[in-house]
């Protein structure tokens, strides 16, 4: 005598709202589906990554929020001087290896712009030859280091 169970016999709950009414859902046959088992702890697996990627996104932020502070008190520490040049030297062919750079003299002290454009070459020739003012920016960490240059036509 052996127990198998028929096919036929067995009866399984329908699991589709389109099954039931015809083919045409209702929200409350949603909102019952959601409420089995299974769905439920997808329903939390799925609560939880959104939890955690809102962790993730917030520690990002705090991340980038520390960054920008630290480059703001860097630069703020990097206290810029500018001054009036009153005597150049333009060093067109530099020995080998050495970068083409323009010595500006700025309160009796040479300050350096390295790699300089031809275009910066010729402005600043100009700018000395017709009287115009050269005007030299530096940081307080390298004062002997030109980080721009400005020339201030009348």
């Amino acid at each position: 005598m052996s127990i198998t169970p028929q096919m036929g016999q067995q009866q399984f709950p329908s699991t589709s709202p389109y099954q039931q009414q015809g083919g045409s859902g209702s929200l409350e046959q949603l909102n019952q589906l959601g409420q089995q088992q299974p769905f439920q702890q997808l329903l939390q697996q799925m609560g939880g990554q959104q939890q955690t990627q809102q962790h993730q996104h917030s520690q990002q932020e705090q991340q980038i929020q520390q960054l920008t502070q630290s480059v703001v008190q860097q630069v703020q520490t990097q206290a810029l001087a500018a001054g009036v040049a009153d005597a150049f030297i333009d060093i067109v062919q530099p020995l080998p290896g050495q970068p083409q750079q323009i010595f500006l003299r700025i309160d009796h002290q040479f300050r350096s712009l390295a790699n300089p454009s031809p275009q910066l070459h010729q402005q600043i020739q100009e700018a000395f030859a017709f009287g115009h003012q050269v005007i030299g920016v530096w940081d307080g960490q390298s004062p002997n280091v030109l980080r721009s240059v400005r020339i201030q036509r009348f």
